[in-house]
């Protein structure tokens, strides 16, 4: 647990990260395939939670939208130890690539936002 220096009400963990999105079913697809995780099925339009597991930012909400203003710098980053493997992951996958190094890909999702790959 981090030491905090005052009392707030407010605490140290990102519970959650929103991304925009014009099309949730079509986002859910392109996330499922980024992240491996399987297709659900749902009715909703408006909304879909992915729980990502037992960490302090275990929840990435779709939240549709009429217009998104895609971003130009990352959102949120995902966990890739192997960069190069992630650089060909994606490529196959025709994923438009931002910025690439030897630590971070920066890469866009359908509706242009910005996110990043790290193996640091």
């Amino acid at each position: 647990m981090i030491k905090r220096e005052i009392e707030t009400p407010i605490k140290p963990i990102v519970p959650a990260v929103f991304v925009y999105v014009t099309d949730v079913k079509k986002s859910i697809v392109w996330y499922c395939k980024v992240l491996g995780l399987p297709i659900p099925e749902t009715d909703r339009t408006d909304i879909h939670i992915f729980g990502l597991g037992e960490s302090q930012c275990s929840n990435l909400f779709l939240r549709r939208v009429d217009k998104v203003e895609p971003t130009t710098q990352p959102l949120f980053s995902l966990d890739a130890p192997n960069i190069e493997e992630t650089y060909q992951f994606l490529h196959k996958l025709n994923i438009v690539i931002e910025h690439r190094d030897d630590e971070v890909i920066w890469f866009k999702d359908p509706d242009g936002n910005v996110l990043m790959a790290c193996s640091i």
